[in-house]
């Protein structure tokens, strides 16, 4: 992965607290979520630090083997920007083949990293797999920290110098649950970094695509075929993916930062606490796109779980596209196939009639890169302002076509009208008793706006005040 700054790689056997730490540390970076929560006594005491913030990026669990896929975060602290990577638990002797390719992935992170933090935890002590971990990492010949992680109080420091015997230079002690020698550890990473040119930040501007849907529709194959490499994880047991996991790349030079999310079933379904906490990181991450991408199997008859993720994505006014994935497993096609399909669709998901479609193979790769096509055209729909004057002229014709229905013996009388917002669209009509116009008639406005103007992919607001 190119990202312009040196990467740190956090690694470490499964359930020693890395995607505490990562979460720790990509809190260091100028915010781009919401605040979860404030810690203002931490950031007091951390005065070399430009920005907090106190995001979650990765779940955190006591789960082993949560986090799967590398997870990406930039950092900064002391005026120094560098990219953090949360990695799998290091299992040398996996017996799932699922094992196996969280292995790759951590490789991965570390044949890219110019520094790797070694992650063990005080209050186990060293495990076998902690000194197989430490020469595997030695072989990298590259610099390496072990951070002794869960040190909460006095006695896990006493009892943790037995680190020192797996050969690296001083440990350094950390506990993510107390944010404790945090700063210490930031300062050591900064000052050990490789000199790099300073570039611009290439995705300050990329356009944010939430994929979403339910559990093994193709979401993360869609996602490797696009980058051409086995950057996601791919299984066909549902649930593979967990952590709401960051992608950049670009497409007709356009940055795109694409996040795969966990697959999200309905609540009723949902037994444990970690799978609840990868749907609310799912649902968080659909507020903070721009596009939310809704991936459906076309196998299978559209659920009401679909229905209710179209719903939110409706209702938190994101742009959207409609991937219709595994079309390749569809037989006997012909000349009807497709828009009977489609005619079924917007019975099955009336709320999303306005979205475009694409259908997609993620096997094959037919059609995968029209998804970022179809997003860029969508996302230009999403940001596009009317000027006023058209805007009237068109309610003028739309008025005097067809005048606002009366409402207990009142007519509302609509007078002007103009975009207040972008993403998504906003509109201010003012008029007289526009308390009284009535849905029916709002969906005949909205419709001829989208019929005038397009905003294919958009959702439409509008809004009334009296003049």
């Amino acid at each position: 992965m190119e990202t312009g700054h040196p990467i740190v790689a956090i690694v470490g056997r499964p359930n020693v607290g890395k995607s505490s730490l990562f979460n720790r540390i990509a809190a260091s970076a100028p915010a781009t979520l919401p605040n979860i929560s404030d810690d203002t006594e931490t950031e007091a005491r951390n005065p070399r630090r430009k920005q907090h913030s106190s995001r979650k990026r990765a779940v955190v669990h006591d789960t082993p083997g949560v986090t799967r896929d590398r997870n990406y975060a930039d950092a900064e602290w002391a005026d120094r920007a560098f990219t953090i990577v949360d990695t799998g638990g290091l299992d040398i002797d996996p017996d799932d083949r699922l094992i196996d390719n969280v292995q790759a992935q951590v490789d991965t992170a570390l044949d890219e990293a110019s520094l790797i933090l070694f992650v063990v935890d005080a209050r186990t002590g060293i495990m076998p797999h902690d000194r197989t971990v430490a020469d595997k990492l030695r072989a990298t010949d590259k610099p390496i920290f072990l951070v002794v992680n869960k040190v909460d109080t006095e006695r896990f420091r006493n009892e943790a110098a037995e680190f020192y015997a797996l050969g690296f230079p001083e440990p350094m002690w950390t506990s993510c649950v107390q944010n404790d020698g945090i700063r210490e550890l930031l300062d050591q990473i900064v000052d050990s970094l490789p000199e790099v040119e300073e570039i611009a930040d290439e995705t300050s501007g990329a356009i944010k695509i939430a994929i979403v849907g339910r559990p093994n529709v193709g979401k993360s194959s869609l996602i490797n075929n696009l980058l051409g490499e086995e950057r996601m994880i791919v299984d066909d047991r549902p649930g593979t993916t967990r952590d709401a996991v960051n992608i950049r790349l670009a497409y007709d030079n356009i940055p795109f930062e694409i996040v795969d999310t966990a697959g999200m079933r309905r609540k009723s379904a949902i037994k444990d606490e970690l799978e609840s906490a990868t749907v609310q990181l799912a649902i968080h991450s659909i507020r903070q796109s721009d596009i939310a991408v809704l991936v459906l199997d076309v196998t299978q008859e559209a659920a009401q779980q679909d229905k209710m993720i179209a719903n939110f994505i409706e209702r938190q006014g994101k742009a959207s596209v409609l991937v219709l994935n595994k079309w390749d497993l569809i037989e006997d096609k012909d000349n009807t196939t497709h828009p009977a399909f489609m005619e079924k669709l917007d019975i099955q998901l009336p709320q999303l009639d306005y979205v475009p479609r694409v259908f997609t193979s993620a096997a094959t790769g037919q059609r995968v890169t029209e998804i970022l096509a179809t997003a860029l055209e969508v996302h230009r729909e999403y940001c596009t302002h009317i000027p006023t004057p058209a805007l009237n002229e068109l309610l003028i014709e739309l008025r005097n076509v067809h005048p606002p229905p009366r409402v207990k013996g009142v007519r509302p009388a609509l007078k002007y009208i103009t975009q207040v917002e972008t993403k998504p669209p906003t509109f201010l009509i003012f008029g007289r008793n526009v308390n009284r116009v009535s849905q029916s008639y709002e969906a005949y406005l909205v419709n001829n706006i989208r019929s005038e103007f397009g905003f294919h992919g958009t959702p439409i607001r509008i809004f009334y005040r009296r003049s």
